[in-house]
């Protein structure tokens, strides 16, 4: 049974849990070997979109080298070459050997000797698998592999780390293999986090493979954490048990990230979400999204909200159960952001524009507070450069939920931290911000219903839009689509 979270360990304790669960059992052990080769030729077939026709598998005489050759062998069709090479000799372990023994009909299979790696590199495969060092990797590393990194870092086409790019482990930050993508197998090895693996890294995506691991206060999500929006829905039920969300923000020159906060709060299943924006879109977004409930609000000479619309939002406070804040508003909206936040004893999810300490202060009596800064709003927040610990000094400060926004973003209260392995650069684009706090808001004003802690709302929610970020680059691309392409994929990613 997969698991909805993976914890982060460091190399040396993810091997202990693993030769203890596997027990000398060679079985399990093969089993366990061709999960992890299927997970990461699936990973690297969708980063790649097509067929491959050459692909390189750089090994070593460990399991590692087999993981690699079998995920070649996984993502290889009839017509492709495998061209492997051996950096320190051959197959050792019985587990390997067996691995390399295996064919597929239809596939060539060479082997190069690595002192000819070098012409390697007036070729172009289409994928090259890092399998020489695994997560038994110690430093330092001898001066035949560092040669051999040199020599590779010249090799053409879509690289695949296969658990840790080569030259990494719990004592080791490179020189290391260049990884396009990194799939760490059975659970986020912590060097994979450290700041000064990110340029060895790449995309990163973590494997289940079936290691029962525990839990631990820092972990990352899997796919599985969507488990409770794929339920049916209660057969008695009606729209007021399924969210009632208020949305407040934009400005006249900024009206789409209102917009953009509430067809995502619409397509995540919030049920009555009332959105009050400048008056003067109020018509032509009624007509864009007619399943909301729109309110016009005044405006001052700039074009933002004026702080006379206060009396106005109070009454719309009472039988909500979430409220999001801030997107699209302007730094002149501060006065109304202030007041507007300190009024609010819900559940209160703030973006952009009020991600501003002196709002955090006045979000006194809120009974769920979110956050969702990017790194520059965070060290707008916190006076700190962002860093997953520095996200959790400032949760438990503020008694907060802080979803840090990034590569690989992560959420944490202070307590826990939760990565999301999945999105990636196609959610870099003006708006996939304010899509996101128009989930993480639907799925909070949903909670009870789910059966969900606001932690857990949150944690899903921000699970849920990289899923749908890796539909649409897998379905279109990175390139040629728009930021709310994604909510199309909101549904998809549930079925997956």
């Amino acid at each position: 049974m997969s698991s909805a979270r993976l914890p982060v360990l460091s190399c040396a304790e993810a091997a202990a849990a693993e030769a203890a669960f596997i027990d000398g059992d060679a079985k399990l052990s093969w089993e366990l070997m061709n999960r992890a080769a299927r997970g990461v030729g699936d990973e690297a077939l969708a980063l790649l979109g097509r067929k491959p026709e050459r692909i390189l598998v750089l090994a070593g005489k460990g399991n590692n080298g087999a993981d690699a050759f079998l995920a070649a062998l996984r993502c290889a069709r009839a017509g492709t070459e495998i061209v492997a090479v051996f950096a320190e000799g051959g197959p050792a372990r019985p587990q390997a050997r067996r691995a390399w023994s295996l064919r597929k009909k239809g596939v060539r299979i060479g082997i190069v000797a690595a002192a000819n790696l070098r012409q390697l590199a007036t070729h172009e495969f289409d994928l090259i698998f890092d399998g020489i060092l695994g997560q038994g990797f110690r430093s330092p590393l001898s001066a035949e592999l560092r040669a051999f990194l040199r020599t590779y870092d010249a090799l053409r086409g879509l690289r695949i780390a296969v658990d840790l790019p080569s030259g990494l482990g719990d004592d080791a930050a490179g020189p290391a293999f260049r990884a396009d993508l990194t799939v760490s197998i059975g659970c986020l090895k912590r060097p994979l986090l450290s700041p000064k693996a990110a340029p060895f890294v790449g995309r990163l995506r973590v494997l289940d493979i079936g290691l029962p691991l525990g839990e631990t206060e820092e972990a990352c999500v899997t796919a599985t954490s969507l488990t409770p929006l794929r339920k049916p829905r209660r057969a008695r039920s009606d729209k007021r048990h399924h969210g009632r969300l208020l949305i407040v923000g934009g400005s006249e020159r900024m009206p789409g990230a209102v917009l953009m906060n509430t067809a995502s709060a619409l397509r995540s299943g919030a049920a009555l979400v009332t959105t009050c924006l400048p008056e003067s879109v109020r018509k032509k977004a009624a007509v864009a999204y007619p399943e909301a409930m729109w309110r016009g609000l005044r405006t001052g000479k700039d074009g933002t909200l004026s702080t006379a619309n206060r009396k106005e939002l109070r009454p719309l406070l009472a039988d909500k159960d979430a409220i999001l804040l801030g997107s699209g508003m302007g730094e002149k909206a501060a006065a109304l952001i202030r007041a507007f936040a300190s009024a609010v004893t819900g559940a209160l999810v703030l973006d952009a524009d009020a991600l501003r300490p002196t709002v955090v202060a006045a979000a006194k009596k809120v009974s769920v507070l979110v956050l969702l800064p990017h790194a520059g709003e965070f060290k707008r927040l916190s006076g700190r450069p962002a860093s997953v610990e520095a996200a959790r000094a400032y949760a438990r400060r503020t008694k907060s939920i802080v979803v840090l926004k990034g590569p690989l973003t992560c959420v944490t209260d202070g307590l826990r931290i939760l990565h999301v392995p999945f999105g990636g650069p196609v959610l870099a684009r003006g708006g996939s911000g304010d899509l996101l706090a128009g989930i993480v808001a639907s799925v909070l004003a949903r909670r009870h219903e789910l059966g969900l802690s606001a932690f857990d709302a949150v944690v899903l929610a921000t699970t849920w839009h990289a899923r749908a970020a890796d539909w649409l680059r897998e379905t279109q691309g990175e390139e040629a689509v728009r930021t709310t392409d994604l909510l199309a994929g909101l549904s998809p990613a549930l079925r997956d």
